[in-house]
């Protein structure tokens, strides 16, 4: 077999290329250096839109030699050129180039058009234009032709979904359904989709905005992969988890990331030529751009939770939420009294496992139960679906064939909309008489008890036994008494040195965690500074919030991300209050709306954050 090499290559020549085809609606002749004859192949997609859509053509050539291509005139279409690329194979030494063009093909009428092939051997191509949908057309000489792209791609675009101004990301979330139940977990993929070449990095997950909502199970390595929207080529992340509501209410939600983007630099009367350059790497060439720290979010979805019911709610209702069937199944059908069994139970089914608890078998007089364990087994990444077994020991407290009575699993149907308790079947097992019972030993013979009570004369007014004493040494001075003390006393002093290590053990844990809480300050409070030289207002508050955050959770024994508003609002007074407040609202809106701040603000906000870690450091 050859080797084969793929070489891709753009310059200059393709952006001329794209400038002339724009502007003469000729496509010059492409040349490649093969072994064989050159060849044009093109395709159109869809082969069916409305007016006020567009269609790709795209026309791959490849082969030897000089062909001459024109792109085509059918009336009632407009043929315009958005990219162009060129690839160079290498197999066994012989080299075929390729080029391939991009065309957006913009209906001004419906019906159906056929486009002649680009060379006398080429097959037609047939597009088909339905009616719009009420669209308005475009104001003469406005220089827009109906459905194209615009040269700014912001907000919605043809794809439907929300693109940040520059058109270079966006953050789409997919929810099955909007109206759930308060504890049912519901399966989202949250999509954040980066064109290529004009976001350098992603500089953090996907982040809830609200505190009515879990987000529990984030996969840790997204889903990657290549999308086409609008004639652009974007990579796609996709994150899936289960996402649950804490309360009954109606709600907004929606996700946000942090991204660092290129923005161009070029006026917008001018950013028709960025159009046409068509490749990113050109298009940041003779474009000129700057980095610039974003936060994407997606369209906000509303969302109701409605409470659970409180009628026919069972009194073993834990709080289960999704649809479950259960089974048992024990590990022996045979037992012997006073040896231990497994009873178990599978709940299988999708829902929020995290809730699914049961007591299994108890108040039972047959049977002596232990405290139940489990394990969950997904079969989904986010933990959606599976089985939870739960593994019980008992023992049967008398011999014969017993029987287990049936289990009992209640939880809430948020399809049927109300409760369900789900039975399993009832488990025989032969339990066996121990060895050493009463059960199981002989009764005395008569002829025995007849020769027990054989006595000629009276009975001894003491009781006869074959015991001896040995000894007439008192116990407690007998070294056998003597070395039990001993070792009572070493593990009574190990247990005492044990748990003098614990608690040096925890103190030091205790110690550790406030090291590091003061170190992390610290190097929040140096990030501050350097977001204040650099005047920039949204890293800056997000770092002083992240301070604060830290300083407060060792005070209120409470993680620090979990600290919001509403603890503030709750846990502090006065001007304290106002103050720490002030910060948290400023690091929200300073992520969307951009507020600038003087030298001396920063100077004043540092100083605050600075006042409250100190007043909140341990003594």
């Amino acid at each position: 077999m050859g080797r084969r090499t793929h070489i891709r290559c753009s310059g200059p020549a393709a952006m001329a290329l794209a400038l002339l085809a724009a502007a003469a609606l000729a496509l010059p002749a492409l040349s490649a250096i093969s072994a064989t004859a050159p060849s044009v192949n093109a395709s159109i997609e869809p082969s069916e839109i409305s007016v006020g859509d567009s269609a790709r053509l795209t026309i791959l050539m490849s082969g030897r030699g000089t062909l001459s291509v024109t792109l085509p005139v059918v009336p009632g279409l407009e043929f315009r050129v958005v990219g162009q690329s060129r690839q160079i194979q290498i197999i066994n030494g012989a080299t075929l180039e390729s080029t391939s063009t991009i065309v957006r093909v913009t209906p001004q009428e419906a019906g159906v058009f056929t486009i002649p092939g680009l060379t006398p051997n080429s097959p037609p191509l047939v597009l088909r234009v339905t009616p719009g949908g009420g669209r308005a057309s475009p104001a003469p000489g406005s220089g827009t032709a109906p459905g194209a792209a615009p040269l700014v791609p912001g907000g919605g675009g043809a794809s439907g979904l929300h693109m940040t101004p520059d058109g270079s990301a966006f953050v789409h979330l997919e929810m099955p359904k909007h109206e759930i139940f308060v504890g049912e977990s519901v399966p989202v993929e949250i999509q954040v989709g980066m064109r290529d070449g004009f976001v350098e990095s992603m500089n953090g997950l996907p982040k809830l905005n609200s505190n009515d909502f879990t987000l529990n199970n984030l996969s840790r390595q997204p889903e990657r992969g290549p999308r086409t929207i609008d004639g652009k080529l974007f990579t796609v992340y996709t994150w899936r988890s289960l996402l649950a509501a804490v309360k009954p209410g109606t709600y907004s939600l929606s996700f946000e990331t942090p991204l660092t983007v290129r923005i161009r630099t070029r006026p917008a009367r001018e950013s028709m030529l960025d159009d046409l350059l068509g490749d990113p790497f050109l298009q940041n060439i003779f474009g000129t751009t700057v980095p610039k720290n974003i936060t994407v979010a997606s369209p906000a979805t509303d969302i109701t939770v409605l409470p659970l019911p409180a009628q026919g709610r069972p009194p073993d209702f834990g709080g289960a939420v999704g649809s479950f069937k259960i089974t048992t199944d024990l590990s022996s059908a045979k037992s012997t009294a006073g040896d231990p069994l497994t009873l178990r139970l599978h709940v299988t089914g999708a829902g929020n496992f995290d809730r699914v608890e049961t007591s299994m078998l108890g108040g039972d007089a047959q049977w002596k139960t232990y405290e139940p364990k489990a394990k969950f087994s997904s079969t989904d990444p986010t933990g959606f679906r599976g089985e939870k077994i739960f593994e019980q020991p008992i023992i049967a407290t008398q011999a014969g064939k017993r029987t287990i009575p049936p289990l009992a699993f209640s939880f809430f149907d948020p399809a049927a909309r109300h409760y369900e308790t789900a039975h399993s079947s009832p488990l025989g097992v032969t339990v066996s008489p121990a060895a050493a019972s009463p059960e199981s030993e002989p009764p005395p013979t008569v002829a025995g008890a007849a020769a027990a009570d054989s006595h000629n004369g009276l009975r001894p007014d003491h009781a006869v036994t074959e015991a001896r004493a040995a000894s007439l040494v008192p116990p407690y001075f007998r070294p056998l008494f003597a070395g039990s003390v001993s070792v009572l006393a070493l593990f009574f002093g190990g247990g005492w040195v044990a748990l003098r290590r614990r608690e040096r053990s925890a103190n030091d844990i205790q110690r550790e965690r406030q090291r590091v809480r003061l170190q992390l300050i610290q190097e929040l409070l140096r990030a501050m500074a350097s977001s204040s030289s650099t005047a920039d207002t949204a890293v800056f508050f997000r770092n002083a919030r992240s301070a604060l955050q830290q300083g407060l959770s060792a005070r209120w024994d409470l993680a620090p991300e979990l600290i919001t508003l509403e603890d503030l609002d709750a846990r502090l007074q006065g001007t304290d209050r106002d103050e720490v407040r002030q910060i948290f609202l400023l690091a929200d809106e300073a992520n969307y709306s951009g507020t600038d701040l003087k030298a001396a603000d920063f100077d004043h906000w540092t100083q605050v954050v600075r006042r409250h870690l100190a007043t909140e450091a341990p003594s």
